[in-house]
């Protein structure tokens, strides 16, 4: 009895163990599994991404999600006013718009976190690609035709996480021999460094260096924060300062991942309140992000255009 037991038992680990090789890519993450299999860690998903290594951070879910609803709130409250010219929604606005570069550089920083626990950023930055030149298509040849004006969006914040995503991608591996501290702190420098190059100049704590004023006779470096001042874009987001912050969220992903070989400090990865889900609603809004991120502009646009068309109200 003891033997046919043991060939039972047997049989069922190799069933297991196929049913296993089956979902883990062909078995190449299947030792690891093993492993983490037996010890009471999370086992979860970073963005599409199964990971036995990475608990998934509830947090970051949550922050993204405080963020995503932060700019739909705003967003929203802009087309009130501009298409509407709601007395309520111009003031509110007002009121969001010192907080938007807060909520938009987390919303960022995040985005960068979750591209050091991505195993295909390229993929991930090409997506977002095909995303924005969506977004670019309807805001400035779409909306015009249905009489929306001045909503052009040419690089925005999707356009500029496609673009720091693919940037990361072919930079990773001289990335990867920075240690996180050094590079979290040197990227937040550099961002600090070049926010105000859309005013003409770079520097901070008394450093000032005036930028030549070729660099913003036209638009076509736009994208790298050297445009006009009569440069029309509802949302835009250049590469720089923002990249820096992307990097610096891909640094900090550092401390999440805990991959082998990084110092102890990153081994030990974030406090364990990180990891405890705390709002089930934001945690879900964050876990969405893009697709919300997505829908949004069109339902308000369309909400807005039909308001216009039945009820003959807003500004045409």
């Amino acid at each position: 009895m003891a033997g046919i037991d043991e060939k039972i038992v047997n049989a069922q680990a190799n069933a297991e163990d196929e049913e296993l090789n089956a979902l883990t890519n062909g078995g190449k993450r299947l030792a690891l599994f093993r492993r983490y299999r037996s010890e009471p860690r999370v086992i979860a998903e970073a963005d599409g991404i199964w990971a036995p290594d990475i608990r998934r951070v509830a947090l970051i879910d949550e922050l993204r999600g405080v963020c995503v609803l932060c700019m739909v709130c705003y967003h929203s409250f802009f087309i009130l006013d501009t298409q509407f010219g709601v007395a309520w929604s111009a003031k509110l606005y007002e009121f969001l718009r010192p907080a938007q570069p807060i909520f938009a550089g987390l919303f960022i920083v995040i985005s960068g976190v979750c591209a050091r626990l991505s195993q295909d950023i390229k993929k991930r930055g090409l997506v977002r690609a095909v995303y924005a030149a969506l977004i670019t298509f309807a805001t400035v040849l779409l909306l015009p035709a249905l009489g929306f004006e001045n909503m052009q969006v040419w690089f925005g914040v999707l356009h500029l996480l496609a673009a720091s995503a693919l940037l990361f991608a072919l930079g990773m591996k001289a990335f990867n021999r920075i240690p996180a501290p050094v590079g979290a702190l040197v990227c937040l420098g550099l961002f600090l460094f070049f926010a105000p190059v859309s005013q003409g100049y770079f520097g901070m704590f008394g450093f000032h260096f005036d930028l030549p004023e070729s660099l913003y006779q036209n638009n076509a470096l736009a994208f790298l924060g050297f445009y006009r001042p009569d440069f029309a874009a509802w949302d835009h987001f250049p590469l720089l300062p923002w990249f820096f912050l992307f990097l610096f969220g891909t640094f900090i992903g550092k401390f999440v991942k805990r991959e082998k070989g990084e110092t102890e400090l990153e081994k030990e990865g974030l406090p364990e309140f990180c990891y405890r889900q705390h709002s089930s609603f934001f945690g879900f809004l964050g876990r969405h992000a893009l697709l919300t991120y997505l829908l949004h502009i069109p339902v308000f646009y369309g909400l807005s255009y039909c308001l216009q068309t039945l009820f003959s109200v807003g500004k045409p």
